[in-house]
């Protein structure tokens, strides 16, 4: 597939007027997501529009901003300082055009706001999800830094320029938790954000010479990706490169102790949180050992399941095998993850707690994603392959991590017991999974080019 190539002059109009971390995350620690309704009155209207014009020609950062931040960072050390963006919902554009006049974004799950979708993804009702969450909400804006200090200032200041026009209906916090080799983990304890779509040449390139791969036909497993697997024509700027991107946040809360302490009981090692998550703790594939300390374990990537077609190494209802098959066919439904956890740990993972030092709830993970089509992607990958207890074998239950399902058999899985062997009947008590992350609101949303936001 066609990579971008940031050092093309001819990718200039692009990159400029393309908000960042859609192409690739913005690498910052800490972020302040703010979801904001802005009030219904002509005043306030145009208030908002004057304010949102001058965030995004001072504020918002552009792709083109980001990979110079990023070479700094790497020659020089240099700080890039606080990263912004802005995602505009359905509701958003109905707020600013006028209800009614926003024609030109056809995916249908963005038409109608991920509230209108709740059975078709088996979401929790609207009510059980959190108050901020059951407002409609305008606009998020995406602040991350990796100086906490800084960019709660910046939010202050912000909160304080717009409590005028504009009602604040919740403010979520991420904050990036690290193993002791740097690698970015998620609460219950396992590497997470290895496996992306890359987009830009030197990534490959750097993808090719960490697998020690110099023959692009011999990888197991290629991620370059062309970047109208996220990217769509912004309908509404006047710029011939305007290009934008349909974005999805959902609060997940994981319970953590109650995970671990199922974990624990499966009486197979560390195997069993492997085979539920596809992974070790450290981030080695559980398809290609039953140890994990692979080399390079938390970057490895290169792998695929045409060696473990019965589930005997990687259980098909492990997370990762169900969100992402690996299949050339499949490729197309993948997203750009940009994920976050959030919420405090007192324990640290790094010292192995012991259960009742792990959070009970209030921690979890602010799942974000860009995509071509939340319909054909993010919603596909929900619907037809989480969710479905019979992808891709009959019976063999939904994703044990992000699955939603009312039916009971759902989480009744076959384990690969002994390892290697396709998956067997256990006994009862070491069948049963539960449902151990729940979903706390969230909304789709448009991330439109900057010359949109400049000239709305």
């Amino acid at each position: 597939m066609k990579n971008l190539n940031p050092m093309d002059f001819e990718n200039d109009s692009l990159l400029s007027d393309l908000q960042g971390n859609i192409l690739k995350g913005h690498g910052r620690d800490h972020t302040t997501n703010i979801f904001l309704q802005f009030k219904n009155t002509e005043k306030a209207k145009n208030k908002a529009k004057k304010w949102l014009n001058e965030f995004a020609e001072k504020n918002v950062t552009s792709f083109k901003k980001q990979l110079r931040e990023r070479d700094l960072f790497k020659r020089n050390k240099i700080d890039g300082g606080i990263f912004s963006t802005v995602l505009v919902s359905a509701s958003g554009y109905d707020y600013f055009l006028g209800i009614g006049k926003q024609t030109k974004l056809k995916d249908m799950a963005f038409i109608e706001g991920m509230k209108k979708r709740i059975q078709l993804n088996n979401d929790p009702k609207k009510e059980d999800w959190e108050g901020g969450f059951q407002h409609d909400s305008h606009i998020l804006v995406i602040l991350a830094d990796d100086n906490s200090n800084r960019m709660g200032a910046f939010s202050k200041n912000l909160l304080e320029e717009i409590q005028e026009f504009a009602d604040i209906h919740c403010i979520q916090y991420g904050n990036a938790l690290r193993n002791a080799n740097g690698d970015g983990l998620e609460h219950f304890g396992y590497v997470d954000g290895i496996s992306q779509p890359l987009f830009l040449k030197d990534e490959v390139d750097a993808y090719m010479s960490f697998h020690a791969i110099t023959d692009k036909n011999k990888l197991k497993f290629d991620p370059t990706a062309d970047t109208d697997l996220v990217l769509v024509k912004d309908p509404y700027s006047k710029e011939a490169n305007a290009f934008g991107s349909y974005f999805v946040f959902r609060k997940l809360e994981q319970k953590v102790q109650k995970f671990k302490k199922r974990e624990s009981e499966l009486h197979f090692g560390e195997l069993g949180g492997a085979s539920i998550v596809g992974r070790f703790e450290d981030g080695s594939p559980v398809s290609l050992d039953k140890e994990d300390g692979i080399i390079g374990s938390g970057n490895f990537n290169n792998f695929n399941y045409d060696t473990d077609p019965s589930g005997g190494r990687c259980p098909h209802f492990a997370h990762i095998r169900k969100v992402n098959p690996r299949e050339a066919d499949t490729q197309k439904r993948i997203m750009a993850r940009r994920g976050i956890p959030f919420g405090q740990r007192n324990v640290s993972t790094e010292v192995d707690p012991n259960f009742e030092q792990m959070p009970t709830g209030g921690v979890g993970l602010l799942f974000m994603s860009y995509q071509k089509s939340i319909v054909d992607q993010f919603e596909f990958i929900q619907q037809a392959w989480a969710n479905n207890k019979d992808f891709q074998h009959s019976k063999t239950g939904i994703d044990a991590i992000i699955g939603q399902s009312d039916d009971p058999t759902a989480r009744t899985y076959n384990f690969p017991i002994p390892y290697g062997k396709a998956p067997t009947n256990l006994p009862a008590n070491q069948r049963q999974f539960n449902q151990f992350v729940d979903m706390k609101g969230g909304e789709y949303f448009f991330a439109p080019s900057i010359s949109f936001l400049k000239n709305m």
